[in-house]
């Protein structure tokens, strides 16, 4: 069974590790090496559980960490999974969350960001009901990489 909680203060550490897996898992068969590298070095994971790690949702498979969601209003700023549990439905559920939460918070739509390398996260969403708005380069983060920009409309009752 899934649960999806709110992340604590003290997930931290998890976050950077579901995300550091996830990433190991995926990123690590499209991105060149050199980028690859850049991300390990900075401890991208490790910066992103640090400065959002509270504000994250908790995917436990009978209460072990198995993915973590970062929403903000309708975007979905981070969507990970560890790499045992992906194909297991943790996705979809922390997805399912994020359309929740954001039909609740009034938002008619649900966006976010993905590279347009990681065929696997595209075709998800895909199948999830995003749809492709835009691609566009990515000037900070991976600079100089495609990034899809996918909606998804959010029916109202």
């Amino acid at each position: 069974m899934i649960h999806i909680r709110p992340a604590s203060a003290e997930d931290e550490a998890c976050i950077a590790g579901i995300i550091r897996a996830s990433m190991l898992a995926s990123y690590a068969l499209f991105l060149p090496a050199h980028q690859f590298q850049k991300i390990l070095d900075m401890d991208r994971p490790a910066q992103v559980a640090r400065e959002s790690g509270p504000r994250f949702s908790m995917a436990q498979v009978h209460g072990v960490p198995a993915g973590a969601l970062l929403l903000k209003e309708d975007y979905v700023d981070h969507l990970w999974v560890r790499p045992e549990f992906m194909g297991r439905g943790v996705g979809s559920a922390l997805l399912d969350h994020a359309v929740d939460r954001a039909r609740r918070a009034g938002f008619d739509r649900l966006t976010l960001d993905c590279l347009a390398r990681n065929e696997k996260a595209l075709a998800f969403y895909r199948a999830k009901g995003f749809a492709l708005e835009r691609v566009y380069v990515a000037a900070t983060y991976l600079v100089g990489e495609n990034v899809c920009l996918m909606a998804k409309a959010l029916a109202t009752d």
